[in-house]
């Protein structure tokens, strides 16, 4: 008789819970199943590097369930960033698929700006200001000719050229073209004697002409850095 009772317990149990099952459990799955959401998606292929617009977004209507989290659904977040990878037609948009800069804030201002970068050597420990030059520095590039432009003997003297004038420095190198901030980072951090923080090449922010005019200094006489000023440093 009590193992009966047992019996008629456990299935009685079994009903409550399949009733459970299929009158609650089951429809709220199907509903959220069945549950839609606006979001989204690239209207076209947005190749990388291009500054997104309005235009390229289409607005879908897709099942809620399954939908890859982090999704933007922000057309604030969206329109006016620039694609950091190739976006094929139908992509969600994510954070890490789009930014602000085609490569980073100070070279997409040279490109802006129509500007070049040419990189010039430092001869010795004096012509490159020592230890003290960092980027975003502005100097002038002077030029110290021991022969005249035409090839024959002449006093030596030092040019200044007034298109070499207040030129932004964009990075400094050593002469294993390590940076040298990230130099003077690890001697601070570490004490390390090993790391140079001496300059032998920097590389300068410039127009069209005074690229042509570095270039032709750097193959004709010895250039010497100028510190003018301490410009906003790009150094971390």
């Amino acid at each position: 008789m009590k193992i009966l009772k047992n019996r008629i317990f456990l299935s009685a149990l079994c009903i409550i819970a399949a009733a459970v099952v299929s009158f609650v459990l089951l429809p709220r799955f199907y509903e959220n199943k069945d549950a839609t959401v606006m979001v989204l998606r690239a209207a076209e292929d947005i190749p990388a590097g291009t500054r997104i617009e309005d235009k390229q977004l289409a607005e879908v209507e897709v099942g809620k369930l399954g939908l890859p989290e982090g999704v933007i659904n922000d057309k604030t977040q969206i329109v006016g960033k620039i694609a950091q990878t190739d976006i094929s037609r139908g992509d969600y948009f994510f954070s890490k698929k789009l930014g602000n800069f085609v490569a980073d804030e100070i070279l997409d201002r040279i490109a802006r700006n129509n500007q070049r970068l040419v990189t010039v050597s430092v001869l010795s420990i004096a012509a490159g200001l020592s230890s003290h030059l960092q980027s975003g520095d502005i100097v002038t590039v002077s030029v110290f000719m021991q022969k005249a432009s035409n090839g024959q003997d002449a006093s030596p003297q030092v040019i200044i050229y007034p298109e070499l004038k207040e030129l932004e420095v964009y990075s400094v190198e050593n002469a294993r073209t390590q940076s040298t901030a990230e130099m003077r980072k690890q001697q601070k951090e570490s004490q390390s004697s090993s790391s140079d923080p001496v300059p032998r090449a920097v590389t300068l922010v410039a127009t069209e002409a005074q690229a042509e005019k570095l270039i032709e200094a750097e193959y004709t006489g010895k250039l010497h850095l100028i510190f003018e000023k301490r410009g906003v440093s790009r150094e971390r």
